[in-house]
């Protein structure tokens, strides 16, 4: 199952599940899975974990809001930035990367949402981010015009670029690491890392807004997108461009943002639009066809009826998600049990530390996280609380109770086998 998140102005975030059509093999059937009110403005960013188990939002309201796909509720809120969130990335070794308009980066630990760093060094509005696969660099775009490589394990910038264009969108990494890509309102520059140059500078394609790396049969493509409403294909290591996927009924307005998943080895991408439309395209029976206009690549569309913001799609084990509402008996209650305490030992904080952060004590960095509406986690909470309290008293008594020992010689050993010798009183002299 191919989940896709979507993100709008009225602040509304999305959910549709595609499978495939049962009549036909070509085409991908979709369905709305939630409609939820996830901000008080517009969604700006979104970003899931590899395993589709956690979505992170950002917004103008400085909020990063954490969510369980696996049982669909919400379960916690980041507050470390002081501007609106540009742009979310994960990575699998555990960590988030947030960007806000206050120029900052910051690194959150997934395993108890600590912020442990913050990169500082842009002067203006960060626009993107992207980490390298391997985890140890980040790139970052700014209205400031520089594009800053940093080491994430020393949290400092490596390097620094001038960029070419001005008003850059997106950054982005390609799956094998090797080539990046920078989109600019009018353009788009692409660099390979080894060479130390750029290979290539897309200008004339109009007003472009988003971009997405994708692998077909091991050649990396660059997809690009904007008002004029098409998407371009291209090759990387040929340069040539290998298809231009035509406009359609459902994208009347400009395309906002894409995401491409894989679905029963099929590689598909979404794309959505502001006028609400969302549409589904098979990239290898583009690609095959070698013709400019690519005929039979759509294989579903949709209509949110808002104005869509961005976009995520990411494959999914059906039959995992389980919503808050949900009274299917075919689980039982230990499977459900099983399930909560595996979702919340993944995605959410260890209880030690949010028992901490959920009662406004210890907070680092101006993490918190809240638990509103959802009673197992709040249990949790208040039992692990406990527990540390217990330990915490049984620790001080047993202290004390060394303290009195040691105070009255109880720990003292008699000398002598085990036996305790008494000294004979001295005799008189005349005796």
């Amino acid at each position: 199952m191919l989940r896709i998140i979507l993100g709008s102005y009225e602040r509304l975030l999305y959910g549709l599940d595609a499978v495939p059509s049962s009549t036909d093999n070509k085409s991908i059937s979709v369905t709305q899975s939630f409609t939820y009110p996830a901000h008080i403005s517009a969604i700006k960013s979104l970003a899931v974990t590899n395993n589709a188990k956690i979505l992170a939002t950002g917004a103008s309201d400085e909020h990063v809001k954490l969510y369980s796909l696996a049982r669909n509720r919400e379960i916690g809120t980041l507050f470390h930035h002081t501007g609106s969130i540009t742009a979310l990335d994960f990575h699998s070794s555990g960590y988030l990367f947030t960007a806000s308009e206050d120029a900052d980066i910051a690194i959150v630990r997934v395993s108890d949402w600590e912020v442990l760093k913050v990169l500082k060094g842009h002067t203006t509005a960060i626009q993107s981010i992207s980490i390298h696969p391997t985890g140890k660099l980040l790139l970052s775009v700014s209205i400031d015009g520089y594009l800053r490589t940093w080491d994430t394990a020393k949290a400092s910038c490596a390097y620094t670029l001038k960029m070419p264009l001005p008003r850059p969108v997106k950054v982005q990494w390609s799956p094998c690491g090797l080539f990046y890509a920078v989109l600019f309102e009018t353009g788009v520059c692409v660099f390979e890392v080894t060479a130390g140059k750029e290979v290539w500078r897309g200008i004339g394609l109009g007003r472009l807004t988003c971009m997405e790396f994708v692998v077909i049969d091991k050649e990396p493509i660059l997809l690009i997108a904007g008002d004029a409403k098409t998407i371009t294909a291209y090759n990387l290591k040929t340069q040539k461009i290998l298809a231009t996927l035509p406009a359609t009924s459902k994208h009347a307005s400009r395309i906002k943002d894409m995401s491409a998943a894989t679905l029963n080895g099929n590689l598909i991408l979404v794309t959505c639009s502001s006028d609400g439309g969302v549409c589904g395209w098979d990239l290898k029976a583009c690609i095959a066809s070698g013709s400019v206009d690519a005929d039979g690549a759509l294989v579903f569309e949709f209509e949110a009826k808002c104005r869509l913001t961005c976009c995520v799609a990411v494959y999914q084990i059906a039959g995992k998600v389980r919503s808050r509402e949900d009274g299917d008996e075919s689980e039982s209650d230990e499977e459900v049990a099983a399930l909560a305490e595996e979702e919340l030992a993944e995605s959410a904080p260890k209880v030690s530390k949010v028992a901490k952060v959920a009662k406004g004590r210890g907070v680092k960095g101006r993490v918190v996280v809240s638990y509103e509406g959802d009673e197992e986690a709040k249990d949790v909470v208040e039992s692990a609380e406990a527990a540390s309290k217990g330990k915490e008293k049984a620790l001080t008594v047993s202290k004390n109770k060394a303290i009195q020992k040691k105070k009255t010689g109880a720990n003292k050993k008699p000398f002598g086998k085990g036996k305790i010798v008494a000294k004979k009183p001295a005799q008189k002299k005349g005796e």
